[in-house]
């Protein structure tokens, strides 16, 4: 998959964990797409600088927290649950030992 998709659906993967649960964590993204610590880390960068004021960190939860105004900025159309069902029909899920090769 090229970088500039997978960008794509990590920033809709997001969105739509926001939509759904109101939180999202970089567990989230790992767990529907495999992506490494520091990628997931750069893609929620990206995505407050696309779209700032649409969730707040909270370090005790170790999570992002929707805002208040939170809308979905990179769904578009989609559903949120309509994308994160297609991810995992697509990529399944991942576990520490799929991506370790244990």
């Amino acid at each position: 998959m090229s970088k500039a998709l997978l960008d794509d659906a990590v920033l809709k993967l997001i969105d739509a964990k926001l939509a759904l649960n109101g939180s999202v964590t970089s567990k989230d993204v790992y767990r529907h797409l495999g992506l490494g610590r520091q990628k997931v880390s750069k893609v929620f960068q990206d995505y407050l600088a696309a779209n700032p004021d649409s969730m707040v960190y909270v370090p005790a939860k170790r999570k992002y927290i929707a805002s208040p105004d939170f809308k979905p900025h990179f769904l578009g159309d989609t559903k949120a649950g309509e994308f994160v069902d297609a991810l995992i029909t697509v990529f399944g899920t991942f576990t520490n030992n799929e991506k370790s090769g244990e």
